[in-house]
């Protein structure tokens, strides 16, 4: 098949089939927003065959497409950090009842807590987790500063996320 046969079968199949397989995704999706992404994706994965006139139910191959995009998708779900919200003992520092010794104390000691977690992290992972969380910056652009691959970015900012978790929550 040709690249033009091949735009043309993935334009009639969105055409007859985006809706169905919108709803697909939406029912299995917590987050309604990524449907659309998952969607195109599975549209471009479908572009990437080669013989798509040896396909028998272009509508059932479609969907299985559809289901092992989902499992990437949940994949990639588990494997990005998960945050904790270290902002929030900055929040509080700022918004303390200054005549409260007790909220004080309490602020002082997560502040405490996440500094110790920030120095016991090594210097590329530390790197990663300010200029994500203080900086803003995307795992690509993290990537690109640092001169690694957005895998590792992950892992560097999984291992930060972790270990100021455990020392803001008094564990060690």
């Amino acid at each position: 098949m040709q690249v033009d046969d091949r735009q043309n079968f993935v334009a009639d199949l969105a055409a007859s089939q985006g809706r169905r397989l919108r709803r697909f995704l939406a029912a299995r999706l917590r987050n309604h927003a990524d449907v659309a992404d998952l969607a195109q994706e599975v549209f471009l994965r479908l572009l990437r065959v080669e013989r798509q006139d040896k396909i028998r139910n272009p509508q059932a191959y479609l969907l299985t497409i559809a289901g092992h995009v989902l499992h990437q998708h949940a994949l990639n779900a588990k494997a990005e950090p998960q945050g904790v919200d270290i902002t929030e003992a900055l929040e509080e520092s700022e918004f303390a009842d200054s005549s409260d010794p007790a909220v004080q104390l309490h602020v002082e000691r997560r502040l405490e807590a996440l500094e110790r977690a920030l120095a016991r992290l090594s210097a590329k992972t530390r790197l990663a987790f300010l200029l994500q969380r203080r900086d803003g910056c995307t795992l690509d652009e993290i990537a690109q500063r640092m001169g690694i691959s957005r895998t590792m970015v992950k892992k560097h900012l999984a291992k930060a996320v972790s270990q100021c978790d455990r020392q803001i929550r008094g564990e060690r």
